[in-house]
């Protein structure tokens, strides 16, 4: 017998049930039926070349936007060139025949010097007008002294002016002057026209010494002389005797040492005779 339900209703087959189960179902809308791209590698290389292409545009954009704010490049016919060209084409200004420049000149005016006081007093006694002669005249005397003589009848030097090895203590010195050849008691003239302003035993190695002042700062002195044969305040004229040669004083033999001094600075003689 065929079992029955409690209810007295007979079961359906599982087959029925089993059928419904496996009856195929409608298929769900895929990507592909709502318009949206398969996964998959044709995915993949539409993305890259997308990513590509913006790349390209973002690098042209900013290619643009340099070479707005760069400004335009300078071309050979840009309105710049055009300007120089037309600049260096334009013929040079030039001044008409009769033009001239005229500026300011300062008042300039000359008058004599005053005289000396020997040249004042001979033009009032004479009761004549200064030609301008009488200052180049009173100049002269000046001019003669800035030359120097020969203070021995043969000169011979034996030590020029300037540095060398002392004969006295070896050591380097510098040479005031310039030493002569002269033997004991040769005759010693005075270099120029001028008045004795010493003559007498020096302290510092001179021996007995004469100077002569030849005015304007020029004087000329004669050192290590055997005897004196002149006075401090005597006038002497260029060539006088002075004084005999010797060797007083800080000297290892008869000689003259000779010196020119400008404004109380010993300098080369050989550059005043």
């Amino acid at each position: 017998m065929t079992s029955s339900s409690p209810h007295g209703r007979r079961r359906k087959p599982a087959s029925g049930l089993l059928s419904r189960t496996a009856a195929p179902t409608t298929p769900r809308a895929t990507p592909q039926h709502r318009g949206m791209p398969a996964a998959g590698p044709g995915r993949g290389r539409r993305k890259q070349v997308t990513a590509a292409a913006t790349l390209s545009v973002a690098a042209m954009l900013t290619a643009a936007l340099t070479a707005a704010h760069a400004g335009p490049a300078p071309t050979g016919t840009g309105p710049a060139v055009q300007a120089a060209a037309t600049t260096a084409t334009v013929a040079p200004v030039q001044a008409s025949a009769g033009a001239s420049i005229s500026y300011e000149r300062p008042a300039v005016t000359t008058e004599q010097a005053p005289l000396p006081v020997q040249a004042k007093t001979q033009v009032a006694a004479s009761g004549a007008a200064a030609p301008k002669v009488a200052a180049a005249a009173a100049a002269a005397p000046a001019a003669a002294s800035s030359r120097l003589g020969a203070p021995l009848a043969n000169m011979s030097v034996t030590s020029p002016f300037g540095i060398r090895s002392s004969p006295i203590s070896g050591s380097g010195e510098l040479h005031t002057g310039l030493d002569l050849v002269a033997a004991c008691q040769t005759a010693v003239f005075a270099a120029g026209a001028g008045t004795v302003v010493e003559a007498g035993w020096s302290p510092y190695g001179g021996g007995n010494r004469i100077v002569v002042d030849h005015g304007n700062g020029l004087k000329s002195t004669y050192n290590h002389l055997a005897s004196i044969e002149t006075s401090v305040g005597a006038t002497v004229a260029a060539g006088q005797r002075l004084a005999a040669a010797g060797t007083t004083g800080a000297s290892t033999g008869c000689h003259l040492h000779f010196e020119v001094l400008l404004n109380g600075q010993t300098v080369n003689p050989q550059g005043w005779m």
